[in-house]
């Protein structure tokens, strides 16, 4: 079969209908299948010179069918794994891969991207570590934010063991802004409406911890953060959690609100009977020297994003 722009062979050939209907609501999407392999193409608007590629599955052909299309459209290079922006899920996986998958990080291999071209643009780590280490780090934190008036609060007030759906919606407004606001001025980032975030996302609820999902609010009770954690359900006998991603508002950055919310987070997952925390695809120098002293844990994981131009 010939490379062709269809959405339902792509669909045919394993496409997610559901998530490209999803993604097209925020930007500019193309679909592209041999009948086995597959790729989808998209290009944020505030960002038309540079497109990302993901869902690639089977030979290198189909990937490059899609560079063209990002080149028809006027971009200058395109940037992956990726679906849009990064409040999708992005990345490759570099091993080690001693330890078994853990729920959420991406399992695609990197070397299929240098294969094709690509370089490394972003790299990212995965640390497992244990819970004291953690809780120490924030003690003398928690007592100082909490003395001027800081709180944790739960993201789920019932008494329910996962994060209900009107749980869900009633705080997500808070976790998107305040999201929206820490990774501003990363590089890469770019902005998605709630909406579409919200409605990607929304199926997965049910797989987060209420325990381990905190927003940090301050003195005048303003939402300062946030920490969202959830069991490692791709192998429970290790009785790992993860801490799936976390924020902090600008202003309040070196504040020790992150490593209290992290702190907190090992207190509430030890009394839980978790084992172990995974905190995931921390961010590190793509071009310097690993520094791991920093992260209290030991690398189980490495991942990296790729770019190209042309």
């Amino acid at each position: 079969m010939a490379i062709v722009s269809d959405l339902e062979a792509w669909v045919e050939a394993g496409g997610d209908r559901s998530r490209h209907d999803l993604l097209a609501r925020a930007g500019r999407i193309a679909t592209f299948t041999d009948g086995d392999g597959r790729v989808l193409a998209a290009i944020h608007p505030d960002r038309p010179d540079v497109g990302t590629v993901g869902d690639w599955v089977g030979s290198v052909d189909v990937l490059r069918a899609a560079e063209a299309w990002l080149q028809e459209q006027g971009c200058r290079g395109a940037e992956g794994p990726a679906l849009l922006a990064p409040w999708f899920p992005y990345g490759a996986n570099l091993g080690p891969y001693e330890q078994p998958p853990v729920s959420f990080e991406p399992t695609e291999r990197g070397d299929r991207w240098t294969a094709a071209d690509y370089r490394q643009i972003a790299r990212y780590v995965s640390i497992v570590t244990g819970h004291d280490v953690q809780i120490k780090a924030g003690m003398d934190r928690a007592a100082a934010l909490g003395s001027r008036g800081w709180r944790l609060d739960p993201i789920e007030t019932g008494p329910s063991s996962s994060v209900t759906p009107e749980a869900f919606d009633s705080v997500f407004r808070i976790v998107h802004d305040l999201a929206d606001r820490a990774f501003s001025d990363v590089r890469g980032y770019l902005p998605v409406d709630a909406a579409v975030v919200a409605a990607f996302y929304r199926p997965l609820v049910s797989q987060l911890d209420p325990r381990l999902a905190l927003i940090a609010r301050d003195p005048k009770g303003n939402p300062a953060g946030f920490v969202l954690g959830a069991p490692d359900l791709a192998q429970p006998s290790r009785n790992w959690f993860q801490i799936l991603t976390l924020a902090v508002a600008p202003e309040h950055r070196s504040s020790g609100v992150a490593t209290w919310m992290v702190a907190a987070v090992h207190q509430a997952a030890r009394r839980a009977g978790y084992a172990a925390g995974v905190h995931a695809l921390i961010r590190i120098d793509v071009d310097g020297i690993e520094d791991t002293t920093w992260f209290r844990g030991d690398v189980v994981r490495r991942y990296a994003m790729y770019g190209r131009t042309w």
